[in-house]
């Protein structure tokens, strides 16, 4: 059966170029969609991990929408200190402090969210002017390239800032700036700012931190990571909770929603079109070759066995264009990455447009396309299986 369906579709070319043609394009459109968009996952999980880590470590009811600030003691961070460092996961691991306040100089300010960070601490920002932040720092500051531009402040001018303590009194203090930085967000860039963690300290007059942020050999070891964390923390006593970078990544989880949806509807669009256009060029397939049917049927051919080789006919023809689609999709995805094309999503800054060739991409359209091939099948098979020998040998 499968040489008749072979040789009858070397015999009918014209038709079954045309079916190849359209699951190709369609195949390797949605094999570049799928390669682009995942591409773009991994490219917002590795800035999602940059800005959060792979988890992070607070005291219970942090996250929470309370008016009381939860912070971690003196105590707290010397415990989570001697968890962290014996576990072999953990590659590293760094204690922030949030502070909300105002920056300024004698003509300008702004309001600005500043971190306070370790400064032995390899920040993953990417420096646009001067320098970062260095070991033994005290007073010095590093600011988003936005705050600068609307400061109008260089390297080595001084800055004040203004906040209020963790018992709600006013306390400022005066920073030299560093350098300024983007983490690909211009909102972000004109507001973030980062300083060492003992002047946020006394700024807030604290000796805690709001949290410890921790870095993973795998992200895949977050979760296992996490659950071993819960059992170290609450056999020694530590009201602590934990946030993985998925929990934390809200923008991560949108855009996500946002393509797959898209990806979906475009699946379901090639789908349908898949659909009609071979169930028309198979019924005009079916008129065109009746007497062919008729006389197989009239030397003795089941009905079941020409419902089969029509069947396959459709099958083989999907399989071809699915391999030819991916084919194609592969050579046009490697022309789109060498051209090293440029451009800027909303509110962000320009990233270049990358699409991931890898063949698991193509196992979705790859199936979305025999489904719909074989689907769009069925209906003139089972016509041209049932009708009367007598009916189609009339058109001889």
């Amino acid at each position: 059966m499968f040489k008749i369906a072979w040789r009858s579709i070397m015999r009918n070319k014209r038709r079954s170029l045309l079916s190849l043609g359209l699951i190709i394009v369609s195949i390797a459109v949605l094999f570049l969609l799928k390669g682009y968009f995942t591409s773009t996952f991994e490219g917002l999980q590795m800035m999602a991990i940059r800005e959060y880590s792979n988890l992070q470590i607070a005291k219970e009811g942090f996250w929470d929408k309370s008016v009381d600030r939860k912070v971690l003691s003196k105590d707290d961070i010397a415990k989570i200190n001697e968890i962290l460092n014996n576990k072999e996961h953990v590659t590293d691991y760094t204690r922030t402090l949030q502070v909300s306040g105002i920056l300024g100089t004698e003509k300008r300010s702004t309001i600005v969210s500043a971190m306070g960070v370790e400064t032995d601490y390899k920040q993953n920002i990417s420096i646009k002017s001067g320098t970062s932040l260095f070991p033994g720092d005290q007073d010095r500051v590093i600011v988003g390239q936005g705050i600068k531009k609307i400061l109008n402040i260089e390297e080595d001018e001084w800055v004040s800032i203004m906040a209020t303590t963790i018992d709600g009194a006013y306390n400022a203090g005066s920073l030299q700036l560093s350098g300024s930085f983007s983490i690909g967000n211009d909102d972000a860039d004109s507001h973030y700012i980062m300083m060492p963690l003992s002047f946020a300290q006394i700024l807030l007059n604290t000796e805690g931190v709001d949290k410890f942020k921790v870095l993973l050999t795998d992200t895949k070891l977050t979760d296992r990571t996490i659950v071993e964390l819960k059992s170290d923390f609450k056999e020694a006593g530590l009201d602590v909770e934990m946030r993985s970078w998925e929990d934390l990544a809200a923008f991560y989880h949108q855009v996500r929603g946002l393509y797959e949806t898209a990806f979906l509807f475009l699946s379901m669009l090639i789908f349908l079109l898949i659909f009609i256009s071979i169930l028309e060029i198979m019924s005009m397939s079916f008129f065109e070759r009746m007497n062919e049917i008729g006389t197989v049927r009239a030397i003795g051919t089941r009905q079941s066995q020409v419902f089969t080789q029509l069947i396959q006919e459709a099958l083989i023809i999907g399989v071809i264009g699915g391999v030819l689609g991916i084919t194609l999709g592969w050579i046009a995805g490697n022309i789109v990455n060498s051209l090293n094309i440029i451009y800027t999503p909303p509110n962000t800054q320009e990233v270049p447009l990358y699409i991931k060739l890898a063949l698991k991409n193509g196992i979705i359209p790859f199936l979305i396309v025999i489904f719909a091939t074989a689907l769009s099948t069925v209906y003139p098979a089972l016509k041209a299986s049932r009708l009367k020998v007598v009916e189609m040998l009339r058109h001889v």
